[in-house]
């Protein structure tokens, strides 16, 4: 889930087409549950931000792990999402 005190802390060195690309690049990875393709002409284009590649590349590079074949990963909305169903199958089985 998002927690905008640890967003604010993580993203204030960055430039405002720097937030606006963290911020929208979050929310297409959390539409989509899965990696973003490899290409950053395309993910740029996918969150509205077509120009702004060189924002969106740093963007990545600091905050996503690029896994070749695969896409860039979060690893920490990753690690939430892992959280998240193991808790809900443990409530599911549990109660």
């Amino acid at each position: 889930s998002f927690n905008i005190g640890d967003y604010i802390s993580h993203t204030k060195h960055l430039s405002d087409m720097e937030d606006l690309a963290y911020r929208r690049l979050l929310d297409l990875y959390y539409l989509h549950e899965q990696p973003l393709n490899e290409d950053v002409t395309l993910v740029a284009r996918k969150i509205n931000m077509k120009g702004n590649e060189p924002e969106v590349q740093i963007v990545l590079e600091e905050f996503f792990t690029l896994e070749v074949g695969k896409g860039w990963i979060n690893l920490k909305t990753q690690e939430e999402r892992e959280s998240t169903t193991n808790r809900n199958c443990f409530e599911r089985n549990y109660f």
